[in-house]
This record gives C-alpha cells, sequence and structure tokens, in this order.
C-alpha cells in the first residue's frame, strides 16, 4: 500500500502490488483454493478499471507468474527436503514455478532459451526485498531529513546494482541465449518443456518413489508378455 500511494496508481504499479500481495499471500497462508479465488478476483477488478491491461503482455505475465506461485511454489518448496532451510526451499521454488508458467509466453516474445534465468533470479532474489523496502523508506524521509536519507538510497542503490551486477554477469555466459523454435511450434514445445521440468523436479527430489514406481511397471510389464498366448505354428499338408 505504501509503495501504491509513494509511486502513484499507475496500471502497472496497481498491478505488481496487487500480484505480490496475491503472490505472498499464497505463500504464507498455503492455501491455494483461496489464493487462487483472490488471483481471480483481482485479475478481473484490474481488467474492469483498465481494460486495456488485456492487450499488456506485462499484464500477463503478472497473471501467470503469480498463478505459478500460488499453484506450485508451496508444493516445490514442500518436496525439497527438511535439511534444507525454508527459506532456501521457498527461494528456489518461487522462480522456478513462475518461470514455469512464464516461459511458453517469453519464448513467443523472444524465441530463445536462456539456462541461466532460474539461477539468475534465485541469486538475485534476496536483493529485491531490500531495494522496495528502503526505496520505499527513502522517499518519505527525504521530505523531512534529506541528509538522513541517504542512509536507505544507498542500500537500495547497492541492491539494484548488485542485480544489474548479476543480470550482465550471467547475460556474459556461454550459452546464455540459445536459439528456440518461433510460433506455435515452440510455444507447444515449452509447455512439454515446462512439465517435464516438473517431472524432474520431482522425481530429483523422491528418488526412492521414482525407483518403486520404475520396479512396480517392470513387473506389470512382465506379467502382460508372459500372458500373451504362444503364436500358434502352422502345419503343412504331408
Amino acid at each position: 500500500m505504501a509503495f501504491v500511494v509513494l509511486a502513484g496508481p499507475d496500471p502497472s504499479v496497481l498491478r505488481a502490488a496487487v500480484m505480490g500481495t496475491v503472490g505472498l499471500a499464497a505463500l504464507a497462508g498455503g492455501l491455494r483454493g483461496r489464493s487462487l479465488t483472490f488471483l481471480c478476483l483481482a485479475t478481473i477488478i484490474l481488467l474492469l478499471l483498465d481494460p486495456g491491461m488485456a492487450a499488456n503482455v506485462g499484464f500477463l505475465l503478472s497473471v501467470l507468474a503469480t498463478l505459478g506461485i500460488v499453484l506450485l511454489a508451496t508444493r516445490i518448496a514442500s518436496w525439497i527436503p527438511s535439511m534444507v532451510p525454508r527459506w532456501l526451499a521457498a527461494g528456489v521454488a518461487v522462480p522456478l514455478s513462475a518461470q514455469l508458467l512464464c516461459g511458453p509466453v517469453i519464448v513467443a516474445l523472444q524465441p530463445q532459451f536462456t539456462p541461466y534465468a532460474l539461477i539468475a533470479n534465485v541469486v538475485a532474489g534476496p536483493l529485491i526485498a531490500p531495494i522496495t523496502i528502503f526505496g520505499t523508506i527513502a522517499v518519505p524521509i527525504a521530505a523531512v531529513f534529506p541528509w538522513l536519507a541517504g542512509v536507505p538510497v544507498s542500500v537500495a542503490g547497492a541492491c539494484a546494482g548488485g542485480v544489474a551486477g548479476l543480470a550482465r554477469f550471467f547475460a556474459h555466459l556461454p550459452g546464455a541465449a540459445l536459439p528456440w523454435a518461433e510460433g506455435p511450434a515452440g510455444i507447444t514445445s515449452m509447455v512439454a518443456f515446462s512439465m517435464m521440468t516438473v517431472l524432474l523436479v520431482w522425481g530429483s527430489l523422491h528418488p526412492v518413489r521414482v525407483w518403486t514406481v520404475i520396479v512396480g511397471l517392470h513387473r506389470v510389464l512382465v506379467r502382460l508378455l508372459g500372458r500373451r498366448p504362444a503364436p500358434r505354428r502352422r502345419q503343412f499338408p504331408h
């Protein structure tokens, strides 16, 4: 709310504030049903206030990213072993879940695959909160005590510089932008890739269950093959 008051009720600001609130509620409450209802209601209200958002790619990406957080983030974080700190599990699950749903739209806009996107978001994630919090605090302080506003501005500026530096670092790594198919083929393949990513993440975090499933399927296949009738031999007249 303070961010909206300071930045102004522009469509992009309202969109970011509403979607951020929905995502935070989904992570804090863990109730996917209510969070999904809140997301649908917030999307409808934003479109009623500004129908032009329906043609805005940024709005679509915000909705999809929030939808991914609502549906997948808590579940993916629960797959991670309990020995991993919960803040780290959430730090990986949130950008992964958002990226899975935004991927098809991103390749439709720019047909390329960025393999370092997830790790870049995970590394830069802890810097986002200080930028928003200290940047928002600096505005009212600057109006009353300009000399004191230098402290939060410095913190926010340093974190923003860190995000920019990380973006340049990962963008210049080998294979940072790999070519991807264009059009419907690229979108469809990215949807399939996102689904396979979820399965691979679940399988890598549950190797015992995966092995049990493989062994069970193998036994079923052996039984089915064992029940096949033997092929009849041709009888030739003497």
